[in-house]
């Protein structure tokens, strides 16, 4: 099982999103004989220190990231929306991994900013932070609540692609899409059009 590594993960440092501790992951991981795992909280970085003990204590190589939000206009804009869902937010997630010291400074400098100067209910970047950070970070495009993968889910295929080229000017060749699959339709719903794009582009 080594080949393949769960990149997208959250502790119970997530509140109310996910109950294991990083002991028991990493613990698990270790178990089923993969050698390396991501953990992206919601957000923040706070589990990073006992994430990255644990793993080394395991014997995995831990993956640091975060699964940011991205607010739809500027971050320090303090408005909500009614997106196309139906839903009032004013921020879609994006999960950042960081390849390398770089990118670790930098994942550390678009969280700290998101608290610091984006705090609207969440603390948020935006594209123009992105665009100033991204060096040495890897995106994926999150679960439902991704901008790309939110109008995927609901069919809508230029609003998908526009998204998607947004960030694959952004991150260029590190931008990748995610196929998530826990028996949610709208997941499923999502998949034709991920697929396509992930041709096309």
């Amino acid at each position: 099982m080594s080949d393949f590594i769960h990149l997208h993960n959250h502790s119970d440092y997530s509140l109310l999103d996910a109950a294991q501790t990083v002991e028991m992951m990493c613990n698990r991981v270790y178990d089923l004989g993969m050698d390396s795992i991501a953990i992206t909280e919601h957000g923040n970085l706070f589990s990073m220190i006992p994430f990255y003990k644990a793993s080394l204590k395991a014997g995995i190589k831990p993956i640091i990231g975060c699964e940011i939000y991205v607010a739809v206009n500027k971050h320090t804009d303090k408005k909500l929306f009614t997106n196309d869902l139906g839903k009032r937010k004013n921020y879609h997630h994006l999960v950042l991994l960081a390849m390398n010291q770089q990118g670790y400074k930098n994942l550390l400098s678009l969280v700290s900013i998101g608290y610091l100067n984006g705090f609207y209910y969440r603390p948020r970047v935006d594209k123009d932070l992105l665009k100033e950070f991204n060096e040495g970070l890897i995106a994926t495009s999150a679960c439902l609540a991704g901008e790309v993968t939110s109008y995927a889910a609901i069919g809508n295929y230029e609003k998908a692609k526009e998204a998607a080229i947004s960030y694959q000017n952004i991150f260029s060749n590190r931008f990748y899409l995610e196929l998530q699959n826990h028996q949610i339709e709208e997941e499923k719903a999502s998949h034709e059009i991920l697929k396509k794009l992930s041709n096309e582009l």
